[in-house]
């Protein structure tokens, strides 16, 4: 019997109907004079009609039981689950106050050295705080990517953009976004770049080894690429500049940017075409072909023709 709201509906209106039959009232107004009032057929009645009522209330319990298991069960699946997310959570934040500090630690090594090697200025508590704060900049950079290309609309929803973006490039992964962004002012003919920022420093390297995936789908002309600060930007574009015009002076060979330098290498061969099976040639025909109104005919050959089969190269 499966529980319901209906079935309890009906299990309590069968046992007030049962004594207000009997008795004509509700069952808690039945008290003991009313019952002795009863003769013996209506007390068998009654207690016949307990009998049912008490085992369809059995039932529902029963019922209920196991809907409370099943219930019960559900809610620690749940509890387990929120559980995992919350050890997920403490492990992000763990792993984020330890590149903190391990910048923090670093900054602050460079300090006692230059105060090591003698320096007279001073180190001061807002030069600490720079330090600090140059930190958390770091590290909000490695937790996001700039997206260049991504078209731009009024009243756009560039997080959702963004998702689909990353849907394309990263199909294998689910890549959560913590905030989305266009950055600078709006200008005519100008698509503005967009910061998205992650939960995680690995989730962003992830989104930047699958941009290269974007090639060949509809978001062909979309561009993933780091968080640089303003040097490190003009550092890459001299690094483009380098690239252009190696490209230009010797374009024999494949050039490329690694770790911040320009490398150049032999091109690799491009595999030839598969050959065509061949497919046997037609049987040669042995009839003469006509010959050509503009063509002579040897006398000799008029008065002395040779066999169709030698003119053909036919011979054995």
């Amino acid at each position: 019997m499966a529980l319901s709201i209906g079935k309890v509906y009906e299990l309590e209106k069968e046992l007030d109907s049962v004594f207000s039959g009997l008795f004509g009232a509700n069952w808690e107004e039945v008290n003991k004079a009313a019952v002795m009032k009863c003769d013996k057929a209506t007390l068998t009645n009654l207690v016949l009609s307990a009998v049912r009522v008490l085992g369809k209330s059995k039932e529902t319990m029963q019922s209920a039981a196991a809907c409370y298991e099943a219930f019960a069960e559900e809610v620690m699946l749940h509890q387990n689950s929120v559980i995992q997310l919350q050890d997920e959570l403490l492990k992000s934040k763990s792993e984020q106050m330890e590149a903190v500090q391990t910048t923090v630690k670093s900054e602050i090594r460079s300090f006692s050295d230059v105060v090591k090697k003698g320096c007279e200025d001073r180190i001061t508590a807002t030069q600490v705080k720079a330090a600090v704060k140059s930190a958390v900049k770091d590290d909000d950079r490695r937790r996001a990517v700039m997206v260049f290309g991504l078209e731009e609309s009024a009243n756009e929803a560039v997080q959702e953009k963004v998702k689909d973006v990353l849907k394309v490039s990263c199909s294998t992964a689910r890549l959560l976004v913590k905030d989305c962004h266009r950055i600078g002012a709006v200008r005519t003919g100008y698509v503005r770049p967009v910061k998205a920022t992650f939960h995680s420093n690995e989730t962003a390297a992830l989104a930047l080894k699958c941009g290269k995936n974007l090639r060949g789908t509809r978001f062909s002309g979309v561009y993933i690429s780091p968080d640089r600060t303003r040097e490190e930007r003009e550092e890459r574009k001299g690094l483009v500049s380098q690239l252009q015009e190696k490209i230009r002076n010797d374009p024999g060979q494949y050039h490329y940017i690694s770790n911040g330098t320009v490398c150049s290498r032999e091109r690799r061969p491009t595999p030839s075409p598969r050959t065509p099976a061949s497919t046997p040639s037609p049987p040669l025909s042995t009839s003469i072909p006509p010959s050509s109104p503009r063509t002579s005919l040897n006398p000799a050959s008029a008065t002395n023709p040779r066999p169709a089969s030698r003119r053909m190269g036919l011979t054995e």
